[in-house]
């Protein structure tokens, strides 16, 4: 072998399993996600039910303040139907590029980054009106709030199915 040949690459491509690894975890969270949002949004729950039935902090919630914040979401609907709308599309144009060979890393990073840009926006209208629910409470509520979830978080997530409001 001269000095000039090189020899074939041999052994495991480091790059390439922590890439697939990335988009594996990436698929895992935006399936999870978008998953719920379908799901739930085929089976005729209220806007923004999927939001309030999972997290510690729409748990401790009183039936009052939850009640609020999903009348609250439904104002906001109709955004919310087009990104899951958005975000389905996403899916199926994902499981072409899945089916496509050579598979095209670039096009599936810019379709995760744009659908989970997606699912931030609707994360940031629920973070921004729950931030203005418990701003709005007295401190006596905002204190029986913080027991509530103090209890939710010492107890974990539920072990049944979330009581309808």
């Amino acid at each position: 072998m001269s000095m000039s040949e090189q020899p074939a690459p041999k052994g495991i491509r480091w790059g390439r399993v922590i890439l697939a690894l990335s988009l594996a975890m990436n698929l895992l969270v935006l399936g999870l996600v978008g998953g719920s949002a379908l799901y739930h949004s085929r089976n005729g729950a209220p806007p923004g039910r999927e939001i309030l039935e999972y997290g510690p902090y729409t748990r401790a919630l009183s039936p009052e303040d939850r009640r609020a914040l999903r009348s609250a979401l439904r104002h906001d609907a109709g955004a919310m139907r087009s990104t899951r709308r958005e975000v389905r599309q996403d899916f199926e144009r994902l499981l072409q590029l899945l089916r496509t060979e050579p598979f095209d890393v670039a096009a599936a990073a810019g379709l995760l980054e744009a659908q989970q840009a997606r699912v931030g926006e609707q994360v940031e209208l629920v973070r921004r009106l729950f931030l203005e629910q418990i701003s709005a409470m007295e401190p006596e509520e905002r204190a029986a709030f913080a027991d509530r979830l103090e209890q939710v978080l010492r107890h974990g997530p539920p072990r049944h199915a979330p009581t309808r409001d």
